[in-house]
């Protein structure tokens, strides 16, 4: 088994989990377990996570995205190391 990565949040993550948070508690359960799985498959081998790269996203923007129940998280992935940059509903998390 590969090397877990590393997760890295960025502040405008951690703002976002905040404000989910204070509507719905059991989104910080939801990140915990998002956490876990990016951990061990960002890249999403396995293929048993729903998890997307999106096109015509630059590294730096977050590149890939793995949904959980109504949310969309989105991550990019450098070396071992996989940045967090939003967590939001999925009405909100395309619009720019």
């Amino acid at each position: 088994m590969a090397a877990p990565y590393l997760i890295l949040l960025t502040p405008f993550f951690q703002r976002d989990v905040t404000r989910q948070s204070k509507k719905n508690l059991s989104v910080l359960k939801d990140i915990e377990s998002l956490k876990k799985i990016l951990a061990v498959d960002p890249y999403n081998l396995t293929r048993r996570f729903d998890i997307k790269r999106l096109k015509g996203i630059k590294p730096g923007e977050g590149q890939f995205r793995i949904r959980i129940k109504d949310y969309r998280l989105r991550y990019d992935i450098f070396g071992q190391d996989v940045v967090l940059y939003s967590f939001r509903h999925r009405k909100d998390i395309y619009q720019v």
